[in-house]
């Protein structure tokens, strides 16, 4: 039986280079998932040494931190346990200080060729310069992801994201209610390699509308936010289109409810990575559901409130520093996310550090009431221990806490779902009782976050930048 390299090499050889420098890259790539755990090692702490010299000779932010310059100049290897004496690189840190973190000087190579902007949860811009080797990362991080999933290159790929998210028109219009997107094919990818063609669709169609496209043009492959793709699968109670073969969600956190909603009424693995705006994809996860981190790329670490690495199964913050990015180098970036650390070898045989999941992004509880947790928690419960077939007309849903304490389930349906507002309600009134009201209302829509993504649950307590 082969080998897991040999299955990837395999696999690597019907995805076709659309230019002579593409395949010696990705071949690269490919090997470095089953580097030999020493040989790993060596080859992050010459690539961490490489961004940490740059950065506290070249970047003023970093030169005026006392912790940078305790660093020994010039070292040509630094393992990543000296990233735990370096201060965490806050998001308010990279939007108060843009002009400090770009380089006085760049390799050449490595000029600034793009800013990315992210509203994330703020609703106010955090801007980042990428190089060309930085932001040309992405494309082959999601070929490595479908090469991992075995999608072939020749489907036909739809897509449902924000109209922003797809090219404007020559007027500068974005994609409106009803109007598809075209391309011969898919984005980000088919620059690099050969691919079949690409169709898009706005978020905000109706679910109907929805499902009615995805039977006009019937895609291979689909990429979606993962409450889309949950309420097109609980509509349909299976595929959304017969003739979809594989999924991906991206933006926001596929919970292991929704998970398993997804599979259990259609079949179909969600595939999902994490990314953020400032970074690029930051990890994968394997068929075997861990998250591997693009470490050619970046160094991830999970870290507790002391900014010191968790142990293997503990919750902490995600912390990311970028490997390739010279224009605007971020040495541990706190994501705003949580994640699970893990240890130990991956069943799938790649060697690329690693984390267990992501939890979602950081709430800051200690400022709500006691209690708000669970409360949220009793309620999603709830639904994600129920069948799907019963949540059949739910669209969406996002649980509100008021100022005064109160919540508010809201729920956006084809139906009423009776069954689903019984059970929260008896759950609710056996567990809270009359302590904390709680109202359930039936919505048309349930306005989106600044950053256009869904929230499961918000609240008045939160500050904006968490909200």
């Amino acid at each position: 039986m082969s080998n897991p390299l040999e299955l990837e090499r395999e696999a690597q050889r019907q995805w076709i280079a659309q230019h002579p420098t593409v395949e010696p890259m990705a071949r690269k790539l490919l090997e470095r998932e089953f580097l030999l755990p020493g040989a790993a090692l060596d080859l992050e702490a010459r690539e961490l040494a490489r961004i940490l010299n740059f950065s506290r000779s070249e970047v003023s932010w970093y030169a005026q931190q006392e912790a940078f310059l305790a660093l020994p100049a010039g070292q040509s290897s630094v393992g990543r346990e000296a990233l735990v004496d370096l201060p965490v690189l806050s998001k308010f840190d990279v939007q108060a200080h843009f002009d400090d973190l770009i380089p006085r000087r760049v390799p050449r190579g490595h000029e600034a060729v793009t800013i990315a902007s992210s509203s994330g949860t703020t609703g106010k811009p955090t801007r980042v310069a990428f190089s060309l080797p930085a932001a040309g990362m992405f494309g082959f991080h999601l070929q490595r992801q479908m090469r991992w999933f075995r999608v072939d290159p020749s489907w036909k790929k739809a897509i449902i994201r924000l109209p922003h998210n797809f090219p404007a028109t020559d007027k500068g219009k974005h994609l409106d209610l009803g109007q598809v997107f075209r391309a011969d094919g898919w984005p980000n990818v088919t620059r690099l390699f050969r691919t079949g063609p690409a169709v898009g669709f706005s978020r905000f169609n109706p679910t109907e509308d929805k499902l009615k496209w995805l039977e006009q043009e019937k895609p291979d492959y689909l990429m979606s936010f993962p409450g889309t793709l949950e309420s097109l699968v609980l509509a349909t109670g299976g595929k959304p289109v017969a003739s979809l073969k594989a999924a991906r969600t991206i933006s926001a956190t596929l919970t292991p409810g929704m998970r398993r909603r997804i599979e259990t009424a259609s079949g179909i693995h969600p595939q999902q990575n994490y990314g953020l705006n400032e970074i690029g994809i930051v990890a994968l996860r394997c068929p075997e559901g861990r998250y591997h981190v693009n470490s050619e790329h970046c160094i991830v670490e999970i870290l507790d409130r002391e900014h010191r690495p968790c142990a293997a199964g503990e919750q902490g913050q995600i912390v990311v520093t970028a490997l390739t990015n010279f224009a605007m180098p971020l040495i541990r970036y706190d994501t705003g996310d949580i994640g699970i650390a893990t240890s130990g070898a991956c069943p799938c045989g790649r060697t690329t550090p690693g984390f267990a999941d992501v939890v979602g992004r950081y709430r800051p509880m200690h400022l709500a009431p006691e209690g708000t947790a669970q409360r949220v928690q009793l309620i999603t419960d709830v639904i994600d221990e129920m069948d799907p077939k019963s949540l059949s007309d739910l669209r969406e849903y996002q649980i509100h806490q008021y100022r005064d304490g109160r919540f508010e389930l809201r729920l956006v349906s084809k139906g009423d779902c009776t069954e689903l507002k019984n059970r929260v309600r008896a759950a609710w009134d056996a567990t809270i009782g009359d302590k904390t009201p709680l109202k359930i209302v039936d919505l048309e829509r349930i306005p989106p976050a600044p950053s256009g993504k869904q929230q499961e649950f918000s609240s008045d307590f939160f500050p904006s930048r968490d909200a």
